[in-house]
């Protein structure tokens, strides 16, 4: 009853504060739509953040159809017609049926089962957890770690490691945040694909999946690296029992050979990342310009196809049952919201960028480019571990785009930095669902070894970041 109690009094004040602002009068260079427009980003971050993603999403745009920035019929369209939208919805679809096919216990398997791991424990954890990355980075972070927390409990069982042991621990969490790590590679779905088509809409100039990735895979392979050795070198736990691990542990019950099913849902995988990704690197010809403009239609192209195809009796994708089992509507409804009120709040008629930059002036006036974004990027790691990864990728985008054009950055570096790092939330359970995931395993972990071990770890990611991915943005994005 409490916590019913706490619902309700969270909703009220978050509904409250679009309400008040809605009678505000206009000040300094915010104007009076801009004042509804502000209430309503606040009102809605607040339930965001203390409430529920779902239906506040949707109450925002609705709510924005009274400030006066649009009618309900635009700001309804570009919330669920949007092209990032749409590209997202069909990318969860995709990803929902490699899962369903069981292509990622093949992927997962080939990791786990290298004769090199046998004997060598840290050869182990390394392949295990590169493995989590690759899972996450081709799906999702969630169905990840259900992927690969069992394989753990089962290998715990087998060797004798038990709840308080260091090494059953720090695997747990490393396991969540190699999954973080995968979630932040791919800006072609999840929350980057908002935060970066917000980017596009408040700057014109789009980050280009491929320069992104150039960035966030070897940021990623790095953070992995940093967090195995911090474990090796730093924590130290006892690996006595798992020095007699053997892949033959895994092989008991053997995968048999991938179906014409698996096979062609992995082709199809294939083909899209293809598609997406290799537009930059053609010359200029009617190929290239063909591939980029459809690159936001190729999911939807590949899910019709999977839908006409009957292979094996059936067809390849059941859309109907695929949506209902893996359909992640809070991710879409926020994606499509965020996008909606924040090129509102970046709009010049509400004036809210002036005010950013006339009181954030002072703050950052006469800062380098280095100290610039060192601090939007620490500002991303601890804010995202507070509160939804949206709400803040909406607020530091504006702010990244003003003063970029002052001091001389490059916006689409800094914002690529700090949008992998607002991926990264481990720390608090209102922080992430995966890390709500992982404070709720109260079988294997105590809260206060999650948070130990997870803000060293974020602390970890948070200097990887800024040391390899520094250079790295410079060299590719200017």
């Amino acid at each position: 009853m409490n916590g019913k109690k706490n619902y309700y009094i969270h909703s009220l004040i978050g509904i409250l504060i679009m309400v008040i602002f809605a009678f505000l009068p206009p000040f300094g260079p915010v104007t009076e739509v801009g004042v509804k427009v502000l209430g309503v980003f606040l009102g809605t971050m607040y339930l965001w953040t203390f409430v529920d993603t779902l239906w506040p999403s949707l109450f925002g745009v609705l709510m924005m159809g009274l400030t006066g920035f649009g009618n309900f019929n635009s700001l309804l369209s570009s919330t669920f017609g949007s092209p990032i939208v749409i590209m997202l919805f069909f990318v969860i679809l995709m990803t929902g049926a490699i899962t369903e096919e069981g292509v990622c216990e093949y992927i997962s398997r080939w990791f786990i089962t290298r004769k090199i791991s046998n004997g060598r424990p840290w050869i182990f954890t390394a392949l295990f957890l590169a493995g989590v990355y690759m899972i996450s980075v081709l799906t999702a972070p969630t169905p990840t770690i259900f992927i690969f927390w069992p394989i753990l409990y089962s290998l715990f069982a087998t060797l004798g490691y038990k709840k308080g042991d260091k090494y059953a621990t720090l695997m747990l969490i490393a396991v969540v945040m190699a999954a973080s790590f995968g979630f932040a590679t791919t800006p072609f779905k999840g929350a980057l694909t908002g935060l970066l088509g917000n980017y596009a809409k408040v700057t014109g100039a789009p980050i280009e999946y491929l320069s992104y990735m150039a960035i966030s895979v070897p940021v990623s392979l790095a953070g992995l690296a940093v967090i195995i050795l911090s474990m090796r070198f730093i924590f130290r736990p006892d690996i006595t029992l798992l020095k007699d691990v053997n892949v033959d542990i895994f092989n008991k019950k053997p995968l048999p050979p991938m179906n014409l099913r698996q096979k062609s849902m992995t082709l199809a995988l294939i083909i899209f990342i293809i598609w997406v990704l290799c537009p930059p690197l053609l010359p200029d010809s009617p190929i290239k310009q063909i591939l980029t403009a459809s690159q936001n239609a190729i999911p939807v192209l590949i899910i019709a196809v999977c839908c006409f195809l009957n292979v094996e009796g059936k067809p390849l994708v059941n859309f109907n049952a695929i949506a209902a089992k893996y359909m992640i509507w809070p991710v879409v409804l926020i994606v499509g919201s965020a996008m909606t009120i924040g090129n509102a709040l970046t709009d010049e008629a509400t004036g809210i960028t002036v005010l950013l930059k006339s009181v954030l002036t002072p703050v950052f006036e006469g800062k380098s480019p280095l100290v610039f974004t060192i601090a939007c990027v620490t500002i991303a790691c601890i804010l995202t571990n507070v509160c939804n990864n949206m709400v803040v990728g909406m607020l530091l985008i504006p702010i990244i785009h003003v003063f970029s054009m002052e001091i001389g950055a490059s916006a689409a570096a800094i914002t690529s930095l700090s949008m992998y790092m607002v991926c990264i939330a481990v720390v608090t359970p209102a922080a992430s669902t995966t890390s709500a995931i992982l404070h709720g395993n109260s079988t294997w972990m105590n809260t206060g070894e999650i948070y130990k071990y997870g803000i060293i770890m974020t602390v970890l990611s948070l200097i990887t970041v800024l040391v390899v991915g520094l250079p790295i943005a410079s060299l590719v994005l200017g």
